[in-house]
């Protein structure tokens, strides 16, 4: 209920068309000691967080994320991953396969206070991209493996409508990352790979989500 004095709304000073920029005002009224993250157009299902908080009796565990259905047209339903999702320090699968989706996302308070900064304010599309393999460099990762929450695929995904913002985006924090010590050595070459790739798989998933958009 809305009513319950748990839950509490928070009004920005002023209007952002920067998604990032916007998350980063809501991380700063933060008060517990752990994150989670949705998305207007997604939901949960029932037992998210049931399954998600065990993980993280680990103290290395910095991050959680899960397996997902994306919701498609007429209510048909496709799993993220069939195969088995990674888990412990996984930076360079990530950089290799990114399979982390922010609907599933819960994050330790204490490893985002870890990083440099939480989220890339320039990005609007790449942003939970960017903050999880920052948070792969650091800290250990683990994942539900069966579906904890549903991805809604329509006409109006910001991913869909702005694939060209989300290559140049990728550019940009290819650039920025080859200046992080934490990266120039060991993933240079895999970061490059990173963003050479992302132009074929991200017109690849525009054409897909538009056939699954079109399927009856």
């Amino acid at each position: 209920s809305y009513q319950d004095s748990r839950l509490k709304y928070y009004l920005a000073p002023s209007h952002t068309k920067i998604l990032y920029e916007a998350r980063n005002y809501a991380l700063k009224k933060v008060t517990g000691d752990f994150i989670a993250l949705l998305d207007v157009d997604d939901y949960w299902l029932p037992d998210k967080l049931e399954k998600q908080m065990p993980l993280f009796n680990d103290p290395k565990v910095g991050l959680v994320y899960g397996n997902l259905w994306y919701l498609l047209k007429k209510k048909k339903r496709k799993i993220l991953r069939k195969k088995t999702l990674p888990t412990g320090m996984i930076l360079n699968e990530l950089l290799s396969d990114y399979v982390i989706r922010s609907a599933t996302i819960i994050i330790r308070k204490k490893s985002l206070e870890s990083l440099e900064y939480y989220f890339n304010d320039h990005f609007h599309i790449i942003g939970d991209f960017d903050l999880s393999i920052r948070l792969a460099a650091k800290w250990k990762l683990n994942c539900v493996q069966s579906p904890i929450a549903f991805v809604r695929i329509h006409g109006k995904n910001e991913s869909l409508l702005n694939k060209n913002m989300e290559v140049n985006e990728m550019k940009n924090w290819y650039t920025e990352m080859k200046k992080n010590p934490t990266f120039l050595k060991k993933f240079i070459r895999v970061l490059k790979n990173v963003v050479l790739m992302a132009v074929v798989v991200y017109a690849v998933t525009a054409f897909q989500q538009r056939n699954l958009l079109s399927t009856d």
